[in-house]
């Protein structure tokens, strides 16, 4: 059975029919189409609307968001791009394809299959640190404060923060973009302000973006927001933070930060292993004012009495080395020692169908010492989903405890 439907000329090469010449006066030209590409148009055309209807939602100023970040459809002139057209739409390099395919039907919109030849980043033809100054020139240093604080010291510590990725429409995995990211990080300073600390530390663990060049993994492109690569995120990661969480947290004090493997400024993890996308932002905010401390790999920092030893887990030294050898190499004898780790995207280690009965949030746990998986910001992405592994975002604030001999540590879920 064939259905008669007036359709654009977009509607009609998506459906891949053969476009028919517009008779002035009568509208869009009408088709035969069958009951499966009838529902294929309806489909089309709620999204259609609804994007229509999202784009008067939630918005700002440094991020237009649209549903399908890497569709080929244009819903400006309800038409599919071509491939110089999606280029430009998301800052693809052009020049950098070897070959690309048209996929009108393989995912929920239009898109393409591109293949890019890998481009070697030689770091010393750029000058990263001055690129970097120039954009935050007049950026201010922003601190608040708040005097009826109680005595004592507080850490609010935040793993893979991965700041330029976009996770959309999965069935599992919770969406995923830099205004959400925002959120998650007004309402961390929300929380941790209510403890009302003398002093709150940072501990960042690693991955504050999900890639430099957009080539961290094959494909990895796919899942950047627009434009969210190189100093343009870096610089964007570092405004971002500053206003929509260390400005907002009282009496702020030192800033803890360790490279992830997501840090890297090359495609290829064996040419960057000390997280140069990292120590840029460290940089960046060191010099607007912030207390900073960097590491390529781990941080003891201690707080109350209490060692906390920072680090992300992708190492090799952090699978190989028992809890007892990381507290003698980096701890601090006579106190309790914390290791703090991130890396997971989840509170627990991934095991496998045996090992998931006996689970565990934490590693190791003595009396003088303790070693934990702490939670994400970052909740996943296809490659986790498809592992069969999810988690709700959070972070985590810990403190001493009463008789200085331990912890308290608190898990906020977002």
């Amino acid at each position: 059975m064939r259905i008669r439907r007036r359709l654009t000329d977009s509607e009609a090469t998506f459906l891949n029919l053969e476009l028919k010449q517009k008779i002035k006066g009568k509208g869009n030209p009408k088709y035969k189409i069958s009951k499966k590409q009838l529902d294929k148009l309806n489909v089309l055309r709620s999204k259609s609307q609804k994007q229509e209807n999202k784009s008067e939602t939630k918005s700002n100023d440094y991020n237009n968001e649209k549903k399908f970040v890497l569709s080929a459809w244009n819903y400006d002139t309800g038409k599919i791009m071509t491939i110089d057209e999606y280029c430009i739409a998301y800052n693809l390099p052009k020049k950098d394809i070897t070959s690309f395919k048209f996929l009108p039907h393989h995912y929920s919109e239009p898109s393409y299959n591109i293949v890019f030849r890998e481009n070697e980043i030689e770091n010393d033809d750029f000058d990263y640190l001055g690129e970097l100054s120039n954009k935050l020139e007049g950026y201010k240093f922003e601190n608040s404060f708040n005097i009826n604080s109680i005595n004592k010291e507080g850490i609010i510590t935040i793993t893979d923060l991965h700041f330029g990725a976009y996770i959309s429409a999965m069935i599992k995995t919770p969406d995923f973009n830099i205004s959400i990211l925002c959120d998650m990080l007004e309402n961390a300073a929300v929380e941790v302000n209510r403890f009302n600390y003398k002093i709150t530390h940072v501990h960042l663990l690693g991955d504050l973006i999900e890639s430099f060049t957009g080539l961290n993994h094959k494909n990895s492109w796919k899942g950047l927001d627009k434009g969210m690569f190189g100093v343009s995120a870096i610089k964007l990661f570092v405004e971002l933070f500053i206003k929509h969480f260390l400005s907002k947290i009282n009496n702020l004090g030192t800033i803890k930060i360790v490279a992830g493997n997501h840090d890297r400024v090359t495609s290829d993890n064996n040419e960057d292993v000390d997280g140069g996308a990292a120590e840029l932002i460290s940089w960046g905010l060191e010099i607007l004012g912030y207390d900073i401390e960097f590491s390529t790999s781990v941080i003891t920092h201690v707080v109350d009495n209490i060692c906390h030893i920072l680090n992300h887990g992708h190492h090799p030294y952090t699978k190989k080395k028992s809890t007892q050898e990381m507290c003698w190499d980096y701890g601090k004898k006579g106190m309790f020692n914390y290791i703090k780790e991130g890396h997971l995207h989840s509170r627990i280690k991934k095991l496998n169908a045996i090992q998931l009965k006996n689970f565990k949030m934490i590693s190791d746990d003595n009396i003088d010492c303790r070693r934990e998986v702490c939670p994400s910001l970052f909740t996943g992405n296809s490659f986790s989903e498809y592992g069969g592994w999810s988690t709700l975002a959070g972070f985590q604030v810990s403190e001493r405890n009463s008789r200085g001999n331990g912890v308290n540590v608190f898990d906020f879920s977002l």
